[in-house]
């Protein structure tokens, strides 16, 4: 009898990587025949709210806890996978709903996508870091996207409980020429598609587009996706207006559905200048479509974009630097085509939907077996896999 799997996480909307990964994993537990149900802890409902606290967000906790102790009373899962926050105030949120599942005796796996849980061990934090340790000790083990994404949560979670499991993102399914678009006047499209947010890049992408458009007057750029500042916002629109950009870049704003694919089916290259990420979906859909992906030295990115072969990894701070690798593919058609066949077939072996499911079905695996509570030791009565820290 295959297990039974309770899921807390959040499922979009607002769209983002971790939202959009908890609504992928639970198809992927669907595809493979396990039993599962998922406990929603939705406290933002839009980007802009997110990683603030309010009245609003406080007045939910007791909810959410109600709903979690429902779905275990009812549900009774053999394991429970965890979407933990990374932010200070909802990870205090999450040790307590953790905390409540130890007491029943819940196993659970932290599915991790952010990146900063190291950070909780400095003196600044000291009297967070017991509780912060607690949550992640007695963890069955965890999910991380990416090998170099291990270290992050090792002072708390070894090695040997830490599953590798890369974001995954369904194919196209067979396709003909997957070299990127070229068009009869010469264009070639540069795009930045992300939420506009500071940390994932885009006033970054616009210095790199000043730099690059006087020594390549055939290259337009899209920088597009939902803001979640007006002020932000204005800042980047007048960066435009002050460097005489505005007949060469353009915000479509959020890109959803069939406009999302029109954009990636004519872009030609993709530029993520992200100093703050764990991953990139974005950088699969790029390498999907044979489109070479120039991104960050940051998170599990260097792991699947593979620097002079399927794209290029640059520090996002080194605009020149920046600016040079996106010349070298304006410039050289063949590369772009190389690298970009390249990427697709990285996509293909690693990050498809179907090596997901694959890995989401191992893992579950993986994770059974260290679930299972050992036999309690001479004078003691408990046999819970929890000890308290």
């Amino acid at each position: 009898m295959k297990p039974r799997i309770l899921v807390i996480g959040q499922l979009p909307p607002p769209v983002h990587g971790s939202n959009v990964m908890a609504e992928r994993f639970m198809q992927a537990l669907a595809a493979n025949g396990y039993g599962c149900e998922i406990v929603e802890k939705t406290f933002s409902r839009s980007i802009s709210e997110m990683e603030k606290i309010s009245y609003r967000k406080v007045k939910m906790v007791p909810d959410l806890c109600r709903r979690v102790l429902s779905a275990v009373r009812g549900q009774r899962p053999d394991i429970c996978v965890y979407f933990i926050s990374v932010g200070l105030q909802s990870l205090l949120v999450d040790c307590l709903i953790l905390w409540m599942l130890r007491k029943r005796n819940v196993p659970y796996v932290l599915y991790f996508h952010g990146k900063g849980y190291r950070t909780y061990e400095s003196p600044h934090y000291f009297p967070l870091r017991p509780i912060v340790r607690t949550a992640l000790k007695n963890a069955v083990g965890g999910l991380v996207l990416g090998e170099r994404l291990k270290e992050d949560v090792s002072h708390c979670i070894p090695d040997h409980r830490l599953f590798v499991i890369p974001n995954g993102i369904p194919s196209l399914g067979a396709v003909q020429n997957v070299s990127p678009r070229k068009e009869g006047n010469g264009i070639v499209r540069v795009v930045f598609l992300s939420n506009l947010i500071p940390s994932k890049g885009p006033m970054r992408f616009l210095m790199m587009a000043k730099q690059v458009r006087p020594r390549e007057p055939c290259v337009r750029f899209t920088l597009a996706g939902g803001h979640a500042s007006e002020p932000y916002l204005h800042e980047l629109k007048d960066f435009i207006a002050a460097k005489k950009l505005s007949d060469c870049v353009e915000l479509p704003g959020p890109v959803y559905g069939r406009e999302k694919e029109k954009l990636l089916r004519e872009m030609d290259i993709l530029v993520f200048p992200t100093s703050k990420e764990t991953f990139g979906i974005v950088n699969l859909e790029a390498m999907q479509r044979g489109v070479p992906v120039v991104s960050s030295p940051v998170g599990a990115i260097p792991e699947v974009v593979r620097d002079g072969v399927s794209g290029y990894i640059v520090d996002p701070d080194d605009i020149e630097a920046l600016a040079d690798r996106v010349l070298r593919l304006v410039r050289d058609p063949e590369l772009r085509l190389s690298m970009g066949n390249a990427g697709r077939e990285i996509f293909e072996h690693n990050c498809s939907l179907d090596a997901y499911y694959r890995n989401t079905q191992r893992a579950v695996e993986f994770f059974m077996k260290r679930a299972v509570p050992e036999p309690p030791k001479r004078g003691c009565d408990s046999t819970s896999f929890f000890e308290e820290q």
